[in-house]
């Protein structure tokens, strides 16, 4: 993936959370690192979604990589799980 993919991924990402966060009322500053579910500013119906949007977006199939939450825990997890060239299963 060309740095300016893994931008735009990473903005995209940002963007859906950011938005995810708004929804629920959460505007606090956000950072790359920022751990989303393992703080509590995300529950597992977010995960859910997200899950389905990683899925249908980027055509990662998580039956098959497993679920980490870890994987999805900060705007840097998931743009370094969606940009990696292939995806392993765990």
């Amino acid at each position: 993936m060309t740095t300016k993919a893994c931008s735009e991924t990473r903005s995209q990402m940002r963007r859906y959370i950011v938005q995810r966060l708004l929804m629920k009322g959460d505007s606090a500053p956000l950072t790359d690192d920022d751990l989303l579910f393992t703080s509590g500013r995300l529950d597992s119906l977010d995960a859910v979604e997200l899950i389905m949007s990683i899925e249908t977006d980027h055509g990662i199939n998580f039956s098959e990589i497993g679920f980490d939450l870890t994987r999805l825990d900060s705007i840097s997890a998931i743009a370094g799980l969606v940009e990696q060239p292939s995806t392993e299963p765990a």
